[in-house]
């Protein structure tokens, strides 16, 4: 996960990371890979731009 302001930016460094990973001879399965997303699930939360919080699907299963 990668999260920057400013999209140059962050345009820029997912680049470099890709760059990284392909020196290494890592590669992604594009199908798998989300970019320029504002709402991501992650490890049971859900992350926005100024906010994390449990997924509700997982809230729900809790108080049940």
């Amino acid at each position: 996960m990668i999260y920057l302001n400013i999209l140059k930016k962050h345009v820029n460094y997912v680049f470099k990371v890709l760059e990284c990973l392909d020196k290494k001879n890592l590669h992604l399965k594009l199908k798998k890979c989300e970019f320029y997303q504002k709402e991501i699930n992650f490890l049971e939360f859900v992350v926005k731009r100024h906010e994390v919080r449990m997924n509700p699907k997982k809230l729900r299963a809790i108080k049940e």
